[in-house]
């Protein structure tokens, strides 16, 4: 009897503390929330989630049931959730473009975004400010464009870069705009230049732009730090090529990424930088080009590097479209790196050997038109 009592307190307990976070409103359509949230006159607040999301999850089981939220959000706000992968959800991503998770919006009384706020936050006093935050008039995306034009600034143009990197909106304009900033302090900042490589694809004249800047980018962001930034902007593009996979690149394209990344001068040592040069003998099929390239640079690589690996197995993958002297060529590497080599070399040796009755693997083929 006792325990029974206990266990009931304890679940009372937990409802009561749950009440008291933010009350999210369930069983209503997007449309039929509007209407309440207009009707009580509110705003909407919008949590889009997904199941798989960790941040979603500690959002709400740790901040959304504290008092704290409940008495700021209550209040002002008619909450929903909305799984972005299931039901109506997936029609809101696509029309709030929503492209990460959490996202937070809020709405107003006809539907339309005011503003939002993205990621999770720490505890409850980061995701209140926030929130506060987002419905001030002033930090609205167009008026936050509306300022910055009339009077370019470094920290509003971060601050708007950011909100519309979240909005899922075009930061090109916005871009170039500070790029024309005189202080090059501000100019070159890791945190300017990351947002600027996601819309500076290698193959655009605003990519061209940062090379023609290297010098001035190693000398406030530093060497190391800017030959990672400008390679990952294009690593992924490459390894589709070479792994073939869908892509879109040309052979031409490849050849640019290759060509970068002998601007940048990697330590030769190093295998993630010798990922475009490869791909660029797979797209042109030049296997004997390929192979010189195993045989006097690849081979180079630290043995501790993991990336060694991952190439000489997608140099292995071309095996199969050689003809008999490449083959004999590619086989009597894997016996004397084997031989010289205890890293990965057994292994890279018999999976040639594997490899030598299978039949050729389907190719990704290169894109017909060069990406505009």
């Amino acid at each position: 009897m006792k325990k029974t009592i206990l266990t009931t307190l304890l679940i009372l307990t937990t409802l009561l503390c749950h009440a008291q976070g933010i009350n999210f409103t369930t069983g209503l359509t997007f449309k039929e929330a509007v209407a309440k949230a207009k009707k009580e006159n509110k705003t909407l607040f919008m949590d889009c989630y997904t199941s798989w999301c960790v941040p979603c999850m500690r959002m709400s089981k740790e901040i959304f049931p504290l008092k704290e939220c409940g008495d700021y959000f209550n209040p002002r706000f008619v909450s929903i959730k909305m799984d972005m992968e299931k039901g109506e959800g997936r029609d809101l991503m696509k029309a709030f473009n929503v492209s990460a998770f959490p996202t937070f919006i809020l709405i107003d009384g006809d539907g339309k975004e005011i503003n939002r706020v993205t990621g999770g936050s720490p505890n409850a006093e980061h995701f209140l400010k926030r929130v506060d935050e987002a419905q001030q008039p002033d930090n609205s995306v167009p008026k936050m464009k509306e300022k910055f034009f009339a009077k370019p600034d470094y920290e509003l143009g971060m601050k708007l870069l950011k909100a519309m990197f979240d909005h899922g909106q075009d930061l090109g304009p916005v871009l170039d705009k500070m790029y024309e900033n005189k202080w090059e302090s501000q100019r070159f900042t890791p945190e300017f230049i990351q947002y600027y490589l996601t819309a500076a694809d290698f193959r655009t004249p605003r990519f061209d732009k940062l090379m023609i800047d290297l010098p001035k980018l190693y000398k406030h962001i530093g060497t190391e730090a800017t030959r990672r930034m400008l390679l990952d902007s294009y690593r992924t593009f490459t390894y589709l090529v070479a792994a073939g996979r869908e892509n879109d690149l040309t052979v031409d394209d490849v050849r640019k990424a290759a060509m970068i990344t002998g601007m940048l001068n990697f330590p030769e040592n190093e295998g993630m930088p010798k990922l475009p040069a490869l791909a660029l003998y797979i797209a042109e099929k030049d296997y004997d080009k390929l192979l010189t390239y195993l045989e006097e640079d690849l081979v180079r690589i630290a043995p501790s590097d993991s990336y060694k690996v991952i190439l000489f197995g997608l140099v292995q993958q071309q095996y199969p479209n050689m003809n008999a002297e490449q083959k004999a060529r590619l086989e009597a590497f894997a016996d004397n790196y084997a031989k010289a080599s205890a890293y990965g070399a057994n292994n890279f040796k018999q999976a040639i050997e594997a490899m030598k009755n299978q039949p050729a693997p389907t190719q990704g083929g290169m894109a017909k038109k060069k990406k505009k």
